[in-house]
């Protein structure tokens, strides 16, 4: 029995490792960081806040309602289309149409709310 391994063996398995690892690292560069930092952003947003532009649609395409929020997270639902955030003291819940941007500049208002706000009937 041979207590020692030939060193063009451990030669062999040591390039394959490195093979194995730098196939790893390539992928990691060009893949991960765009994940990464997706996933850093929207964990400082949720635990630090952020100013964001909410907006509710109707099936028609108009403005149901809209909020300007300050400091504040906007969380995904878990199982659902959904997000919830605090406004005025309670907890808002909305699915469907709706859009919400991040530190939304006043372009950005502009093009989301201008010209396609709901109006009611006059029995509201």
């Amino acid at each position: 029995m041979r207590l020692f391994m030939r060193s063009e063996t451990k030669v062999g398995a040591g390039i394959i490792g490195g093979v194995i690892f730098l196939i790893a690292l390539v992928i990691f560069i060009i893949i991960g960081p765009a994940g990464i930092a997706n996933k850093f952003a929207a964990w400082k947003a949720s635990a630090y806040g952020s100013d964001w532009l909410v907006v509710q649609y109707a099936q028609d395409g108009t403005i149901i309602t809209s909020w300007e929020l300050e400091n504040s997270a906007i969380h995904s639902e878990t199982q659902s289309d959904g997000i919830y955030f605090t406004s005025g003291g309670s907890v808002k819940h909305l699915s469907g149409h709706y859009i919400y941007v991040q530190n939304p500049t006043q372009k950005d208002k502009d093009k989301l709310m201008k010209g396609r706000l709901r109006t009611l009937p006059a029995e509201w």
